[in-house]
């Protein structure tokens, strides 16, 4: 499947790489297909000249994300490192590396989004030019998710959006609530909200468009 990925999968349209990343165990997404195919149409359309993921995870948006950007975009995912939770391994550090195509730049940064330390890293990586996308999906806290907009999303051009993953209400054993935060900033901004189900306990992706 990789294999055919590099072959032809380059000019593939969101729902051939929605079909590519649902139907394969290495780089399966945390997501919801469907919600995951409306915001891959939103990216297609814009066509991210740099973008930042926060939470690389099992590597599926960091895919779909290259996949989508621009072929000479610049494109940062962080996650934290290898054994902490979250964290990814060197054989899948080795595959995701690969997922640029020819043109585009690729940072893999390991620590937490929250550090001074990351911010700086970022600043360096983007040469202090906007972002065009921001996709948040790393810490689900209440705290922690409100911080990386607040330290990110200022981050972002006119014109750019911000996404965010987990809005639906999850169960409170899970800690998740991005759902909270999501309600409070969406009032602020032209909105989309990607749910299948306002039932289905989990998921749900929001999009914030900068104006």
């Amino acid at each position: 499947m990789w294999a055919r990925y590099l072959l032809v999968g380059r000019g593939w349209d969101v729902p051939e790489l929605i079909d590519f990343i649902f139907n394969n165990h290495f780089f399966i997404p945390l997501q919801l297909p469907e919600e995951l195919k409306a915001l891959g149409e939103v990216l297609a359309e814009l066509q991210p000249q740099r973008a930042l993921e926060i939470g690389t995870g099992q590597g599926g948006t960091l895919l779909f994300l290259t996949s989508l950007a621009s072929p000479r975009a610049i494109i940062a995912s962080i996650d934290l490192k290898a054994g902490e939770s979250g964290g990814y391994s060197a054989t899948r550090q080795w595959f995701y590396e690969r997922f640029a195509r020819r043109k585009q730049h690729l940072h893999l940064i390991r620590g937490s989004s929250h550090s001074f330390w990351m911010r700086r890293r970022l600043g360096e990586v983007f040469d202090g030019r906007p972002l065009d996308c921001l996709f948040i999906d790393g810490d689900h806290r209440y705290e922690g998710v409100k911080k990386d907009f607040e330290t990110y999303g200022r981050m972002v051009r006119k014109g750019g959006v911000i996404a965010f993953h987990g809005i639906v209400e999850h169960p409170s054993e899970t800690g998740c609530r991005v759902a909270q935060f999501w309600n409070e900033v969406k009032p602020q901004y032209r909105h989309s909200e990607f749910i299948e189900d306002r039932n289905q306990g989990w998921g749900g992706i929001g999009v914030l468009f900068v104006e």
